[in-house]
């Protein structure tokens, strides 16, 4: 079979199209299709300047051999110093976080917090380049020696600071020990009631190294104690923490000093607002009339209102405070005002009763008597059965009006009702220097708070 010329250059053609096409296709799949199916890289973030130092080692055999090097033969009870008659300078600092409760009837002080402990252990040393550049390790408290933080006044007794079996220490390569204990601590505060509910309070954690003395160890606290990590709480407001450190049985104590507030909010609108709306309801026992036959009970149901508020405040004080709180005597003189209104509506309902009728001889609190005047009146003259009436004359007989006659009989009730009124002046006048003489108070103190 013979190929012509023409259908040669059209096989050629095809073959070089077709060659074409798969050179093509191979650049595709060895350039484009690669780079899309390839995944992306990743981008190692980086890494703070902080931690840059604290590096873990990344050989498991040298990890190994780093803590069995530095805890080798290393002994608990003995302080971590070549010359043992150096001291362990140990430098910490409370960070509270939260106030959870502050009983004031208990006088209990409870805080959510943790101590930052830092000293020096000069017998876990080591080369970090002989360990895989391993900077720092962590390692149970209970395996080495820790100073021993006791809390002072604890409320439930114990007042050891952390706990061996679950708290963790970092240490560095140079021999640097951090010990960040957290917990709540709970301690007995004297609490001073004098000027409840506009109160304030100074509640103290007092630690210290137990069974160590300056000549062994020396307790710190050289930074202020900072509020960065507190949270408000709702009945108590922090206006100020104070250290302080000093020497007492021949070791250091640091005393982190509370001054506390209280929100008076709650206790204005539901003790003070309603007790001043009860004192001046009280009065109005006066202004009930005698025959209405409600004025016993309403007296009575005001006395057993004030015998609610005592028990209320009772149970929020402490029973056994020196001081006297200036609200219970508010309230003691309220509840001694009904206990007179109440004896009162008693002895006049008695007295109502029994004599309302008959004439009172005290006349202390009887209207005054009308003046007198004269009245014209004519006289009559019978002559001889005839009737003359002469020209009036003038008598000198006084005649008082007809009011003036009702007035001559003043009765016991009308005594009593008039003395309703000078009872509700009095009460009225005392209830205003009482309440007076609270809030004086109550705002000296929070003026002397202010400015101190």
């Amino acid at each position: 079979m013979k190929i012509t010329l023409s259908e040669k250059n059209t096989y050629n053609e095809h073959y070089s199209t077709m060659l074409s096409w798969l050179l093509i296709l191979m650049i595709f799949h060895e350039g484009v299709t690669p780079g899309i199916c390839q995944e992306p890289p990743v981008m190692e973030p980086d890494m703070p300047q902080d931690y840059e130092d604290d590096k873990v080692g990344s050989d498991l055999e040298g990890m190994k051999t780093l803590f069995s090097d530095v805890l080798k033969e290393y002994d608990t009870r003995i302080r971590p110093r070549v010359d043992q008659s150096q001291t362990v300078n140990v430098n910490s600092t409370f960070v509270p976080q939260s106030l959870l409760e502050f009983d004031t009837s208990e006088q209990k002080f409870s805080i959510l917090g943790y101590f930052r402990l830092r000293w020096q252990d000069e017998v876990i040393t080591w080369n970090p380049s002989n360990y895989a550049e391993t900077n720092y390790v962590k390692i149970p408290v209970y395996e080495i020696w820790t100073p021993s933080i006791i809390i002072l006044k604890a409320f439930d007794g114990d007042g050891v600071v952390g706990s061996a079996n679950t708290d963790i220490s970092k240490i560095s390569s140079d021999g640097f020990v951090q010990w960040v204990p957290e917990g709540i601590y709970s301690v007995v505060c004297h609490v001073d009631i004098q000027y409840y509910p506009f109160d304030e309070q100074v509640c103290t954690i007092t630690y210290y190294v137990s069974d160590e003395t300056i000549t062994t160890v020396v307790l710190d606290h050289p930074e202020d104690v900072r509020l960065d990590e507190f949270t408000e709480n709702s009945a108590w407001s922090i206006m100020s923490v104070n250290k302080r450190r000093y020497l007492l049985y021949n070791t250091y104590h640091i005393d982190v000093e509370f001054k506390l507030q209280r929100r008076a909010n709650f206790a204005t609108f539901t003790l003070i607002m309603p007790l001043l709306m009860l004192a001046f309801l009280n009065i109005c026992i006066f202004l009930v009339p005698i025959g209405s036959g409600e004025k016993g009970s309403f007296a009575i149901t005001i006395f057993l209102s004030y015998g609610i508020f005592v028990t209320i405040v009772s149970d929020t004080l402490p029973d056994n405070s020196l001081q006297v709180s200036y609200f219970l005597l508010f309230i003691i003189v309220l509840l001694f005002m009904s206990v007179l209104s109440v004896l009162y509506t008693i002895i006049q309902a008695k007295l109502m009763s029994s004599i309302g009728n008959k004439e009172c001889s005290i006349s202390c609190l009887r209207n005054k008597k009308k003046h007198p005047r004269n009245k014209v009146m004519p006289t009559i003259d019978t002559i001889e059965g005839v009737v003359n009436v002469k020209s009036a004359e003038v008598s000198d007989t006084d005649i008082y009006e007809d009011d003036d006659a009702d007035e001559d009989t003043y009765t016991w009730g009308m005594f009593l009702e008039r003395l309703d009124t000078i009872c509700f002046i009095v009460f009225f006048a005392i209830i205003l220097i009482s309440t007076a003489g609270f809030f004086s108070l109550m705002l000296r103190r929070i003026s002397q708070s202010t400015l101190s």
